[in-house]
């Protein structure tokens, strides 16, 4: 049987966002909430978050997509898009988009 403490801690430690939902059970459950219990919380954060990424990439999608007809419309165009958009982006926010890119 999994250690109820030991999955707590690597959730935890893994995903800070749920600390408040998980505060919550502890409290709920004077302090010992069970590791079936944690991680069936778990799966209801995550599909939160699935469902707001859903939400948020056809946005996404739009955002990009106007900043690629915006640079294929000129070489002036697509030198703006380079350092106005681009160089704005961290290189890991380049790396995580990279994917959304036509």
């Amino acid at each position: 049987m999994a250690d109820p403490q030991d999955v707590l801690e690597t959730v935890l430690a893994a995903a800070p966002g749920f600390r408040h939902r998980c505060l919550a059970l502890i409290e709920g459950a004077d302090g010992h909430p069970g590791a079936a219990v944690v991680l069936t919380e778990l799966a209801d954060f995550v599909a939160e978050l699935a469902d707001r990424l859903g939400q948020l990439g056809s946005e996404l999608a739009g955002c990009l997509s106007a900043v690629e007809v915006v640079a294929m419309r000129s070489d002036d165009h697509a030198e703006v898009v380079a350092w106005a958009f681009l160089d704005s982006l961290s290189p890991d926010d380049r790396t995580r988009l990279g994917p959304w890119f036509g």
